[in-house]
């Protein structure tokens, strides 16, 4: 018996589908990850269903987008 059969296959499929990403389904968490490797920054969004994930990953990059574009200023 394979647990969450249907849920890893739907992690597999948005792996496929996301170049920019390393999609997931965690069987003892019962979450979806996605650990970022299109970003400048290191980033795993998490969640419970697949829409989320997207929605987290889109998120991510839009963040991930400003923070590289946002000029830098250091304080002495």
């Amino acid at each position: 018996m394979r647990w969450d059969a249907g849920k890893r296959a739907l992690a597999a499929q948005m792996d496929r589908l996301e170049p920019g990403w390393h999609v997931m389904y965690g069987l003892w968490s019962r979450r979806f990850y996605a650990i970022a490797t299109c970003c400048p920054v290191a980033m795993i969004v998490e969640a419970r269903t697949p829409e989320e994930l997207r929605e987290r990953m889109r998120e991510g990059e839009l963040e991930a987008m400003t923070s590289v574009r946002a000029p830098m200023t250091k304080v002495a």
